[in-house]
């Protein structure tokens, strides 16, 4: 049976390739539980990316755990748990209101798009006065 001492120098011991799998693929599943839910994918797809993201959300917790345990206290042993608690709730509120994060990313994309048609609009009238511009002196 394995010891908590065990699993602690195991994740201590290989820190770097721990941290290098579970970092990505945790913001990866968030992204995707994100799209997945705004974009009217199967709930079986959805599920299976909220789960994944839970279970690696965790796992880094733990890991940050073991280095907490031992006295280690660093930017990352604080950076961490709060990017795994970031991407926990994103999971878990997806998994218990999905409607509501599905019209709270909709309305996003409606005012990003619209601010970006007013600033493209912008651009391209201050781009025609400056080539209507005739005025330059030699």
């Amino acid at each position: 049976m394995l010891e908590l001492n065990t699993i602690g120098e195991f994740s201590r011991c290989h820190c770097i390739g721990i941290c290098t799998v579970l970092i990505p693929t945790s913001l990866c599943l968030a992204s995707a539980t994100i799209l997945g839910t705004a974009t009217n994918r199967s709930i079986r797809v959805v599920r299976t990316t909220i789960f994944l993201g839970i279970l690696t959300a965790i796992l880094l917790l733990v890991h940050v755990l073991t280095w907490l345990s031992i006295g280690v206290v660093m930017l990352p042993t604080f950076i961490l748990p709060v990017m795994a608690i970031s991407t926990l709730s994103i999971q878990i509120y997806a998994l218990v209101n999905p409607q509501h994060l599905k019209n709270s990313i909709l309305t996003i994309v409606k005012i990003l798009s619209t601010k970006y048609r007013q600033f493209a609009t912008k651009s391209i009238d201050f781009d025609r006065s400056i080539a209507t511009n005739t005025d330059l002196k030699l």
